[in-house]
């Protein structure tokens, strides 16, 4: 497979998980704001944004809130920086890219482009965004042949979801919403029913365990550790060479995840947090190092 090939496929990846992830929070974190008024706009805004790394010093309400993190094609943090992104790319791999793949992604970016999100009332823009974001996956899923430009599109997926849950549990909700902190993490990451299907009570301490430790659903870290190793170790059952240094980096951190105690008390729970985003920053780079074009090419904004 082309270098650029696999590339782009990654970062679509990444970019597509990047969107949804932060088109959630951004929907959960908004209906906090406006139904839990004992935080300041100012306050409730900042932790949001500098988790997501934006800039957040000329950001004091909802409104600019909203504008900031659904952004401008030049932001690649931002909803619309990320579906600028992925569209680029898929652009860029037409020729072996499933066709309602692109146009689902092509429409989500219409759709952004075209229609403002409403600053006073996001919620059904940022549902929509959301929806069309979802058909972009289905139609990956259900349409692209399991082959490299799958793996490597998987992964891109699987490192980044572990980044972006890494980034909602540093917001610590439950620091300033203690009551309504908790379920708001959980359906910023989609994870109320698969939550209270465990039984477990909704604390502070047992939601982190789950987004982290739980090793059947898909946007936990373990989980997404796991994802990302099968399909490493799926470009070496085609043929691919060069994955040693990056199976090593991704085999270490789901290991870890694994074999780490679900009881542990949250000191472990925020060192395994850490560690596990820092592993898979180590584990994008490694994969850029072994099959993504170096030198005398465009230089995407990632």
């Amino acid at each position: 497979m082309l270098s650029r090939l696999a590339e782009s496929f990654f970062w679509i990846g990444r970019y597509v998980e990047r969107a949804e992830s932060t088109t959630r929070l951004l929907q959960e974190h908004h209906q906090l704001l406006v139904e839990d008024r004992t935080v300041s706009e100012g306050a409730g805004t900042a932790i949001v944004l500098e988790a997501l790394s934006m800039p957040h010093a000329h950001v004091s309400t909802r409104a600019q809130f909203i504008d900031a993190v659904v952004g401008t094609e030049a932001e690649a943090s931002t909803v619309m920086g990320a579906v600028f992104a992925a569209r680029e790319n898929a652009r860029a791999v037409r020729e072996v890219l499933a066709g309602e793949v692109f146009e689902s992604l092509n429409s989500t970016y219409l759709l952004l482009n075209r229609r403002n999100v409403p600053s006073k009332n996001p919620g059904a823009s940022l549902h929509q965004i959301l929806e069309r974001l979802l058909v972009v996956n289905g139609s990956f899923e259900w349409e692209m042949s399991r082959d490299e430009s799958y793996l490597f599109w998987t992964i891109g997926r699987a490192l980044e979801r572990i980044d972006m849950t890494a980034r909602l549990l540093n917001l610590r909700h439950e620091e300033l919403w203690f009551e309504a902190g908790p379920t708001t993490t959980l359906r910023a990451a989609a994870a109320v029913t698969p939550f209270l299907r465990t039984g477990y009570a909704l604390v502070p301490d047992e939601v982190r365990a789950f987004l982290v430790l739980n090793g059947e659903f898909p946007r936990s870290m373990l989980r997404s550790a796991a994802t990302a190793e099968e399909a490493v170790r799926g470009l070496e059952r085609q043929g691919v060479t060069g994955s040693e240094e990056l199976l090593r980096e991704i085999g270490r951190m789901h290991s870890a995840l694994e074999f780490a105690d679900r009881d542990a008390d949250r000191t472990i729970i925020n060192s395994l947090i850490e560690q596990t985003q820092q592993s898979a920053a180590r584990a994008s780079e490694l994969a850029s190092e072994a099959f993504f074009r170096q030198t005398g090419t465009i230089v995407w904004s990632h």
